[in-house]
């Protein structure tokens, strides 16, 4: 029964886990919303609460997956 709660609230406020390589520097940052995504800016808010914004005058190569590591 508690699992099938954590599920249904993560089906309803879900976390991500973004890993982007900005200017050189590889980084992963655990999300909770995003602000804006696009190829040159990305911007959002982590699991601390804290805003993080990066930009780029290039496209910077990005990854987004859904955390789910809690739910097992």
């Amino acid at each position: 029964m508690k699992k099938l709660l954590k599920r249904w609230w993560r089906s309803m406020f879900p976390q991500y886990i973004l890993e982007v390589t900005h200017r050189g520097v590889e980084r992963r940052i655990h999300v909770v919303k995003f602000t804006k995504k696009t190829q040159k800016r990305l911007a959002g808010v982590n699991i601390e609460g804290e805003t993080f914004e990066m930009t780029s005058t290039e496209p910077m190569d990005y990854y987004v997956t859904e955390y789910r590591d809690d739910l097992r």
